[in-house]
């Protein structure tokens, strides 16, 4: 992954079909006493705050798409966290009605991973939703040049919403939430936290330009008869169209835990934010340009304003589904980073690892992540497969723990068991902390 580039993930059942098939005079002298008390907790405070993320004794190091039956053997061996991935489309095959013989056999997976002594953290696979959900009211984005999406709209949609908290429902009933660690938090029609893809703004539905059909909290597009790439609004409303454009991320995050607090969930949510995305000075010349295409703004990935948006940020991992793509050279996190105001330009040369950690510990909020999978892309298949101190692995692993990662898994496990790089390289690695 390049510096500003965000790639796609893939369910457990879209990744096994393939196969087979971003972070001192007595009164003076007691007032004085007093003071540089109050100094010295204010700076524990700080240093709490800078790095909150901080866990005790390293990451958790875990895997994605998670194999039962090596969980055993992984768990024993110090790879404590094991992914457990649903399909909405495998799960709700019409409307209200769900698949006995999935629920059970996603039943037995998980128990398996229980009974290896594994933390478990669920991927909701709500990005690969049943067929009719596509059918709703306004159930898809729509860009500026009236495309329509084939992803499901969970932003500007109130019946997707609704359709969605059918499905969370269901899965708190059959799935006790307490079961959990973590949840990962995507934008819901997609794998991570992003709009669709292909250099265009994706708030042009009918919900997004009238108000009619807005999930609750969202506000129609402000300028609903301009397009993004065109002339017509002043700087003052570009910066706000942006903030609104990107706050739909927030909303819908926001959306989805609430709910699965309400459902009972206690733990830890994951919110899926790829690459580095647009970086400030890369945004003020792209607003400069009306909003013209810049690769990553019309996806939503503006990180510092997502991740400052967030209205609740209890419990939330700012996780990096980027780490160790060879931006920024793999950098690792340094103690001074925290002094650096996320304006600088000094960060536009870091890794996407180190800039969103930086902006995780600017909105004190806990940080992981996770790797760049075999042949996601291609390009990085060789560096995926080297073993030495210089490969991915190894600059994962030294990224995880220099930005002090709360939980890190490996991209894929089966990657592990199948000849494309043994686990032990992965156990031996993190002791060593290479």
């Amino acid at each position: 992954m390049t510096l500003n580039q965000t790639f796609p993930r893939i369910s457990r059942e879209s990744f096994v079909r393939a196969l087979h098939g971003p972070t001192r005079r007595r009164g003076k002298v007691l007032v004085s006493l007093i003071a540089a008390l109050a100094l010295a907790i204010l700076a524990v405070a700080l240093s709490f705050t800078s790095h909150a993320s901080t866990p005790a004794s390293g990451p958790i190091w875990g895997t994605l798409d998670s194999q039962p039956q090596d969980a055993a053997v992984e768990n024993k061996a110090g790879v404590k966290m094991a992914m457990f991935e649903l399909n909405w489309g495998s799960f709700e095959t019409s409307n209200g009605k769900f698949s006995a013989s999935y629920v059970s056999y996603m039943q037995n997976q998980l128990a398996q991973l229980q009974a290896a002594g594994q933390k478990i953290t669920l991927g909701l696979g709500s990005h690969e939703p049943p067929a009719w959900v596509l059918k709703l009211a306004n159930a898809t984005y729509i860009d500026q040049y009236r495309n329509v999406s084939t992803e499901a709209d969970w932003v500007y949609s109130a019946a997707v919403r609704a359709a969605a908290l059918v499905f969370f429902q269901q899965i708190a009933k059959d799935f006790p939430l307490t079961d959990f660690y973590a949840i990962r938090i995507t934008s819901g029609g997609d794998g991570e936290m992003l709009y669709p893809g292909g250099g265009t703004y994706w708030a042009f539905n009918p919900s997004a330009l009238t108000g009619v059909g807005l999930p609750a909290g969202m506000t129609p597009n402000p300028d609903p008869s301009w397009k993004p790439g065109t002339k017509g609004l002043t700087a003052t409303q570009l910066t706000a169209w942006v903030n609104w454009y990107v706050g739909g991320l927030d909303n819908v995050t926001n959306w989805q835990m609430t709910t699965l607090t309400g459902l009972g969930f206690t733990g830890y949510y994951e919110t899926v934010t790829p690459g580095s995305g647009t970086r400030p000075d890369t945004l003020t010349q792209t607003e400069k340009a009306n909003l013209s295409n810049d690769g990553t703004t019309g996806v939503g990935a503006v990180w510092n304003l997502y991740y400052a948006g967030l209205p609740n940020k209890a419990n939330v991992i700012a996780y990096i589904s980027s780490v160790a793509d060879q931006s920024g050279g793999n950098d690792s996190c340094t103690a001074a980073d925290d002094s650096l105001p996320l304006t600088s330009t000094t960060m536009d040369a870091w890794s996407a690892t180190r800039w969103i950690s930086r902006i995780a510990v600017a909105n004190s909020l806990l940080i992981g992540g996770e790797n760049p999978g075999y042949g996601l892309p291609p390009s990085l298949d060789s560096f995926y497969t080297n073993t030495s101190s210089a490969g991915m692995m190894a600059s994962a692993i030294r990224q995880a723990d220099s930005c002090n990662f709360t939980v890190f898994y490996w991209a894929h496990d089966i990657h592990l068991w199948d000849g494309t790089l043994p686990f032990t390289l992965y156990t031996t690695d993190i002791a060593s902390g290479v």
